[in-house]
């Protein structure tokens, strides 16, 4: 059934998300991982283009020889740091996987960082593959520059701690934006269209 018109105003359709990786990881599990986050993020009607842009990939150049990686970011374009972060002694699970930029007075934000050293030692210690781990890490980060805010929720993806029986438990509605989120992204998506 086609959607009215009014409605397809509400809609992000694709976003480019540059990756900046310099974590290290294999070009197979990042991409296992994208495609986990890209599927997470689909329902919101956002389809994220990936491009990547650390040293070792090479980089794709336009007709005006200009590289797409360190040019500023264009509208709709986010930018995702796939880093290490500094070793911090105590209670590592307490310790958030990754970190949104967002200025809630303006609304908006386009950096996301995710750390992949407690994306391994979290995934380690509760026995779910670091591909799955990561690329949820990465769709909660995306979730908070889609609606452009740093709350957390009760429930579903967006919630503020994952604690290690949730993440053991494997239930498909922890790892999913709920209806009131995919309402926020749609939202934003159509200010962002503006």
């Amino acid at each position: 059934m086609p959607l009215p018109a009014s409605a397809a105003e509400t809609i992000w359709t694709e976003v480019v998300v540059r990756v900046y990786d310099s974590s290290g990881a294999r070009g197979p599990e990042r991409r296992a991982a994208l495609t986990i986050a890209a599927s997470i993020v689909a329902p919101a009607a956002v389809e994220l283009v990936w491009h990547t842009c650390d040293t070792a990939a090479q980089r794709p150049s336009s007709a005006r020889g200009v590289d797409p990686c360190h040019a500023p970011l264009g509208p709709r374009e986010l930018a995702l740091r796939i880093v290490r972060s500094v070793p911090i002694d105590g209670k590592r699970l307490d310790l958030p996987l990754g970190s949104a930029l967002i200025d809630t007075g303006a609304g908006t934000g386009v950096l996301a960082t995710v750390y992949i050293d407690r994306v391994d030692w979290v995934a380690e210690r509760t026995g779910v593959h670091r591909d799955t781990l990561l690329g949820r890490a990465i769709a909660h980060e995306l979730g908070h520059l889609l609606m452009a805010t740093s709350i957390h929720y009760t429930r579903g993806l967006m919630r503020g701690m994952w604690t290690p029986a949730e993440i053991r438990r494997r239930q498909e509605r922890d790892w999913v934006f709920g209806p009131g989120e995919i309402a926020a992204i749609k939202a934003r998506g159509a200010v962002a269209r503006r």
